[in-house]
């Protein structure tokens, strides 16, 4: 722009110049080796002015060609991206709409495009649930190497090896996360899958502690089914004495907890050590029945069980409206062979709110009393109150 106001300037301070020079005779003389060229002053300026237009027009004009050269580069790559995120947008949209093969056809399309990883997250989950276990592993794992995407890739090609009964091989994935990630709730509880699809039942129970807050409202469950299986494992490789004395070997703490008793009592019915098992039942509800341990009285089966029926009939004075204590007493006392208090039990039950179970429960007694009248109309009331 400034070049061109100068030439503007010159142009009119020539045009204004020019008539006092024309009288002049003043000239230009140029000597080559074998060419003169001689013109006059007017002459002279006349050229350099036209040469310094052709020169401005030349400098637009190839500027103007590298510009429209870079704007249809520019206007190429636009249209390819729009191209590849339209097919994203597709693969995404099939997948959650369930359609597995438009959007394998569409993610395929994008496979080395750069969407942080997401692209190839989706085309594993697309591969894994068409049953293509190599290229879903093959994907997880490319997307494993984008940082934005290595967890997420990690903690699914784990959870698709416990889902396949591998895990050992998912926590040898889980291994190779870092000690921060190692740290993260979701990545806890696939650590926990992991552990207990390995049946490493040990190793799970021992790291629970450190993982409660972490797990949350999961805890228990883990926790439960820990204590179980680790108490089935025992039992079974070892016999009831290991059993018992294992538990004696818990903390203060874990003897305390619900969850751990629970399963451990349930494992001594499991092996048919029926006595210890109400011993655990009555220790551990001292302080009154608990909802999760009172139903385990109903699985007792002693041909004298004193404690128990003391312990509930006291409960019973407590809370004579309950129900559920009658129904617990009318069971522990059928076990045992005692169908007049099992009866007298379930009758009181009844009145405090009539339950299938309970029904049942009486029809059983009647028949054993060698009353089949009683015990079939008391079967067809208990059937059609289910």
């Amino acid at each position: 722009m400034i070049r061109v106001i100068l030439l503007l300037a010159f142009l009119i301070i020539g045009l204004i110049a020019g008539p006092s020079l024309i009288g002049e005779k003043g000239y230009v003389l140029i000597a080559l080796k074998n060419t003169t060229i001689e013109m006059s002053v007017i002459s002279l300026a006349i050229i350099l002015f036209f040469a310094v237009v052709g020169f401005l027009v030349l400098e637009w004009a190839v500027k103007r060609t590298f510009a429209i050269v870079n704007g249809s580069r520019h206007w190429l790559g636009s249209w390819g991206e729009r191209h590849r995120q339209k097919q994203f947008h597709i693969g995404m949209h099939a997948l959650a709409e369930g359609d597995l093969l438009v959007a394998r056809r569409a993610l395929m399309k994008v496979s080395s495009a750069d969407f942080e990883g997401l692209n190839l997250l989706a085309a594993a989950d697309v591969e894994a649930k068409l049953g293509n276990e190599t290229q879903a592993l093959s994907y997880w794992q490319q997307a494993s190497e984008i940082p934005g995407s290595n967890l997420a890739a990690k903690l699914n090609m784990a959870r698709y090896e416990i889902s396949q009964g591998r895990g050992a091989e998912a926590l040898s994935i889980i291994e190779t996360l870092s000690a921060k990630q190692k740290q993260k709730p979701n990545v806890i509880e696939v650590w926990a899958s992991a552990l207990a699809a390995a049946r490493q039942w040990h190793e799970l129970h021992s790291k629970l502690d450190t993982w409660r807050k972490a797990l949350g409202e999961r805890y228990e469950h883990w926790l439960g089914l820990a204590a179980q299986a680790e108490y089935s494992e025992i039992a079974e490789k070892d016999g009831t004495n290991e059993l018992i004395s294992e538990w004696h070997k818990r903390s203060r703490k874990q003897k305390k907890n619900i969850t751990e008793q629970k399963a451990f009592i349930e494992q001594l019915l499991h092996q048919n050590m029926h006595e210890e098992a109400q011993k655990h039942l009555i220790t551990a509800q001292k302080s009154g029945p608990h909802t999760e341990l009172l139903p385990l009285f109903k699985q007792l089966v002693l041909d004298k069980p004193l404690p128990s029926i003391k312990i509930l009939e006291k409960w019973i004075k407590k809370e004579p409206e309950n129900g559920l204590l009658y129904s617990t007493l009318g069971h522990v006392a059928l076990h045992s062979g005692d169908l007049i208090l099992a009866e007298k039990a379930i009758n009181s039950a009844l009145e405090h709110g009539q339950q299938q179970e309970d029904i049942l429960l009486l029809a059983q007694i009647k028949a054993e009393q060698e009353n089949p009248k009683e015990a079939l109309a008391l079967y067809k009331q208990g059937l059609s109150a289910g």
